[in-house]
């Protein structure tokens, strides 16, 4: 029997991806073309996983049909949204915020046995990457229209 308070804690793991997207949608909305590179990269990243899901067919640790577990999902939307807030300079308070989130997803994706260790880190590196590679075309399109002025506007990676 669970506790209401893990229960809360498995709800905030579980619905990890969706409140990261949007607390990082938020954090963003005054930085018009940041908000719109997250939310592309969120849609491409989600659809970078189902390729990489289907090419590579590896099963969760417990066995759904038809359902594949390698690289985590879940993990890789949640350092998708963490490590492109991070690196657009989002508010710290969210950047934490999201750091908390993203450690409880991948706990109840674990807990519940829906992916291995090696699962949830692959999908955190994948996610993680892919942010800064997000990141990256989003300085070099701003420098290519001179919306970046100044050499501290780039957001070093």
């Amino acid at each position: 029997m669970t506790t209401m308070m893990e229960q809360i804690i498995d709800n905030i793991g579980y619905y990890g991806p969706v409140i990261l997207f949007a607390l990082g949608f938020y954090a963003l909305l005054e930085r018009k073309p940041f908000y719109i590179a997250f939310v592309f990269g969120n849609i491409s990243n989600s659809l970078l996983n189902m390729v990489l899901k289907n090419i590579i067919r590896e099963p969760r640790p417990i066995e759904e049909e038809g359902d594949y577990g390698f690289p985590s999902g879940h993990a890789q939307s949640v350092f998708f949204s963490l490590v492109f807030l991070f690196l657009a300079n989002g508010p710290p308070i969210f950047i934490y915020m999201m750091g908390c989130i993203s450690v409880l997803t991948l706990y109840q994706r674990w807990k519940y046995k829906k992916h291995s260790v090696k699962q949830l880190v692959a999908g955190s590196i994948i996610g993680s990457l892919y942010a800064v590679f997000i990141i990256y075309l989003t300085d070099q399109y701003l420098l290519s229209k001179n919306y970046l002025v100044k050499e501290s506007d780039v957001i070093q990676i």
